[in-house]
């Protein structure tokens, strides 16, 4: 590989190395603080209670969003994007969205278990779109169906201005276009964004206790944050510096192919 036209860290010595990073740990350990003072403002919210007799399609027949919580305290849900074309679904659904599941489901979700949480993902799609990639994909971890109800849009990531006001991550699309966001609105309507929504139960009521989107989802972990520790980063074109994204006559990679596309090791 050809790396002469990446733009590279300074070379320093490595007690000038050194000093820098125990500058920066300082400004890790503030980050650290401040993250947990919102954490803390986070578990601080207060919750609302869900009254919509949501059903959900399964492979196991419907299901209530009560049902989905797999008898335990705590359910978060990840709205999984699926590709839809004029009102119709595809056979595949959000490349991003399917590399995220990927590090979850095949992995274990025992530590969520033992701690009351399930975690598990719905679509709008219908079950007969999501079971095949599902299997494709080859893995367990639940997956739901909201297409016969309107869990989708009330959660506000279904943007169809036909059937619900558009806002998305608690903005409108003219707090969006002041923000410099508005791409997320893009597209030929109805279609699908991604999310991260927390319930809790109390005996047999379930409350809403947080969601989060477009790349608040990050803070769920997975491979962008182990990127955003190393020098080449993500190597996306809108980070800084510039000159560590691209790599001159080299073919651009697909940075967000499915899963089960990435070339063998």
């Amino acid at each position: 590989m050809a790396t002469s036209d990446i733009n590279y860290p300074q070379v320093v010595s490595r007690a000038e190395w050194l000093q820098a990073r125990r500058n920066l740990l300082d400004q890790e350990k503030e980050l650290t603080r401040a993250r947990d003072r919102l954490s803390t403002t986070r578990r601080e919210l207060p919750m609302v209670r869900i009254t919509e007799k949501y059903i959900f399609d399964s492979p196991d027949g419907p299901k209530s969003l009560l049902d989905l919580f797999a008898g335990r305290l705590q359910l978060i849900v990840y709205h999984f994007m699926w590709h839809w074309e004029k009102g119709q679904p595809l056979d595949t659904p959000c490349p991003g969205c399917s590399g995220w599941a990927d590090e979850i489901a095949r992995g274990h979700l025992n530590r969520l278990h033992s701690r009351n949480t399930t975690l598990a993902l719905v679509s709008r799609a219908p079950l007969t779109k999501i079971l095949p990639f599902k299997k494709r994909m080859g893995w367990t971890i639940p997956w739901y169906s909201s297409f016969e109800n309107s869990f989708n849009y009330d959660f506000h990531v279904t943007i169809d201005a036909a059937v619900a006001p558009v806002i998305y991550n608690y903005r409108t699309p003219a707090e969006h276009e002041t923000a410099g966001s508005s791409g997320y609105l893009e597209g030929e309507q109805p279609f699908d964004l991604p999310g991260l929504s927390c319930f809790l139960r109390k005996d047999n009521e379930v409350y809403h206790t947080y969601s989060t989107y477009g790349r608040g989802t990050e803070t769920a972990g997975g491979d962008y944050y182990l990127l955003d520790l190393t020098a080449l980063g993500r190597q996306e074109d809108w980070e800084k510096p510039d000159g560590r994204s691209v790599v001159k006559n080299l073919p651009r990679p697909d940075l967000n192919p499915y899963p089960d596309e990435y070339p063998p090791l």
